[in-house]
Formats: structure tokens, C-alpha cells, sequence
């Protein structure tokens, strides 16, 4: 399989960390070949000139995508190509395996159970100016916003989502040029890839966007998706069978502990819910968990931590001028 060498590697990242993780990854591989085979030479100067976001399940509940298009468009940035993804527990756990080395267990389950709920959609992104300072999804990435909402400045793009919490954080978006090509391969087959990486290389779009959404959007606060699911435990008919009886009972004292502060256990939470036969919604779940479950693990750490941004504006990376091997601007420091 292709792979990048090393003076195209710097076109592709600042971090030597993610170079060495990612060169042991077939999916960035796969990523690669797919760019190439549509760009030729251009592959890298292209990916510099090109975004990257997924909006998730959560965004599409919450009806957040048209505002999301409009914050990305102000940056100059052209939508090309959409495709629906869906993910599984396998290419969640792939796609963040390298950051969710900090996350609770409660998280990563919540995050899993959500993102596998129903369709995202990925879109890529042109930049419109020819000339760059630094590469194009690196500037998106540093626009984001973080998972904390109390770490935002109120500018981001998380922020005009109205992402309430560290869970419900609603977008995606690659951080460099390396990651499109890995995030690519983890969530299109090979004739999308290919067919993405021709409408970067174009400029053109090739597929239709979202229409704005016509109906309201939903209550997203998760206290009183927490009263609503006890609402309906409490109206529940008898059940069936003495477990059943227990695990609504349990629900019941759980949820009334969480109302008081304690924070939730997303996993017993959810077998509690089955095994007590009650329909309760899953967004409704999904608002509660997101709202109360523990964030973080007390001792992990995640292998790739930082966006790469600082080591761009250090000049760790290699920013192309002109497409081509031999139009190179160097912007790297010798390490």
C-alpha cells in the first residue's frame, strides 16, 4: 500500500507523535492511496486546502446542522461533498481511540450508544483562497471549541451550536490534513474516498446539502429528560414478573439520587432500563446520561492530546505554495 514519505508526511501534520501512530495505521494508508490515485502530486497541497467535519446524530436531533454550514461558510470555506455515514461500536472506538484514553468508562459507553443511534453526516469543505498561512482544517480545528462549555470564549463554532455539555458536543472536525485521510477510510469505502478527494480537488460540489429543518427543535436539557423518564416509570402498567418490578423500582431510586446530584452510572442505568421492560426513549436516556454521568477517568491519558495546531505555528510542518513536489514553501524547524 501507499504511503506517505517522510518529507510528505510534514504536509500532513506538525506532530511526530501522530506521524509514528498513524504510519502503523492501515486505515491512513487506505486514506492516502485514495488521495492519491484521485489528486496525483496535489494530494497533500489539496488536503491543505480542504476540511473535514462529521455532524453526528446528536446535531441532526437537535437540528443544529444549517447553523453549523452558516458558521463554517463566514471562514471561506466552500461545502463540496456530503455523504450519510453511519457508525458502529467499531469505528467509534477506531476513530477516537487515540483521544478517549482520558474519557470515563460512562462517557466512552454514552458516546458509543449515541453516535451508533442513527445517521451523521460528513461533509467536506474547499478553502477558497489559494494562498494559506496554515492549513485549512487546522484553522477550523482552532475555531471548534472545546468539549467544556466553560472553556469556550463564545465565539466557536460549538458555541453558536449551543453544545450544552461535554457530551452532547455535536461536531466533529478533523484537526490536520493527516486526519482527513484516516477519518475518510474509517467511515467511506474506497469509490466515495476517491469520489470526495476528485470534488476537493474540482472545487465543485457533487452533492446536495441538508434542507434547513422545518420543525422545532427538541428540549435538549437533561434534568428534565430525567423527570420525563421518571414520569413514565412511575405511570408504567404493572409488569410482568418480580426482575421487572425490581429494576423499575431501582430506576426509580437511581434517578431520584441523580435528581439530588449523584452523578449517574451509565451502564447499570441502561440494563436497569431493559430489564424493566418500560419503553423509554432514547434520547431521553441519551439527555439524562449526557447531563449526569462522570466525564473523566482518573488515570488515563490520551495518546495524541493536541490538535497540531501549536507545532503549524512553530513551522513543525511543511505548508505548500503550489501544488506539485518541487512548489514547496518550507515552514518546518529542524528538530
Amino acid at each position: 500500500m501507499l504511503s506517505p514519505s517522510a518529507a510528505e508526511w510534514r504536509q500532513l501534520t506538525s506532530q511526530p507523535v501522530k506521524r509514528a501512530v498513524y504510519a502503523d495505521e492501515p486505515c491512513t494508508g487506505q486514506g492516502w492511496q485514495s488521495a492519491t490515485e484521485a489528486l496525483g502530486d496535489r494530494a497533500a497541497w489539496t488536503l491543505q486546502r480542504s476540511a473535514l467535519t462529521v455532524f453526528r446524530p446528536d446535531a441532526l436531533f437537535a437540528q443544529r446542522v444549517a447553523a453549523g454550514l452558516a458558521y463554517i461558510a463566514q471562514l471561506g470555506l466552500e461545502p463540496v461533498f456530503a455523504a450519510e455515514v453511519g457508525f458502529t461500536g467499531r469505528t467509534a472506538a477506531l476513530m477516537w481511540q487515540h483521544q478517549w484514553g482520558g474519557a470515563s468508562p460512562d462517557r466512552t459507553a454514552l458516546m458509543t450508544t449515541l453516535l451508533s443511534s442513527g445517521p451523521s453526516l460528513l461533509i467536506a469543505f474547499r478553502e477558497r483562497a489559494q494562498a494559506i498561512e496554515l492549513p485549512a482544517p487546522v484553522r477550523l480545528s482552532a475555531v471548534k471549541g472545546s468539549g467544556h462549555p466553560a472553556e469556550r470564549r463564545g465565539d466557536e463554532l460549538r458555541s453558536a451550536l449551543h453544545s450544552p455539555n461535554r457530551v452532547l458536543t455535536f461536531v466533529h472536525v478533523a484537526d490536520e490534513p493527516a486526519d482527513i485521510l484516516r477519518e475518510t477510510a474509517i467511515l467511506l469505502p474506497a469509490e466515495q474516498r476517491r469520489a470526495l478527494f476528485s470534488a476537493l480537488g474540482a472545487g465543485t460540489r457533487t452533492a446536495p446539502l441538508p434542507p434547513p429543518p422545518a420543525a422545532e427543535a427538541p428540549d435538549l436539557d437533561g434534568r428534565r429528560a430525567l423527570t420525563r423518564i421518571i414520569a413514565r416509570l412511575e405511570q408504567a402498567a404493572p409488569l410482568r414478573g418480580e426482575d421487572a418490578e425490581r429494576a423499575r423500582a431501582q430506576l426509580l431510586t437511581t434517578l431520584a439520587q441523580v435528581l439530588d446530584g449523584r452523578r449517574l452510572a451509565w451502564g447499570p442505568f441502561r440494563d436497569a432500563v431493559a430489564r424493566s421492560g418500560v419503553a423509554l426513549p432514547l434520547w431521553d436516556q441519551l439527555l439524562a446520561g449526557a447531563a449526569h454521568i462522570p466525564y473523566d477517568s482518573t488515570d488515563g491519558t490520551s495518546v495524541i492530546p493536541d490538535s497540531g495546531r501549536r507545532g503549524w505555528l512553530a513551522g513543525h510542518g511543511t505548508v505548500l505554495s503550489a501544488p506539485g513536489s518541487g512548489s514547496l514553501r518550507q515552514r518546518e524547524a529542524s528538530r
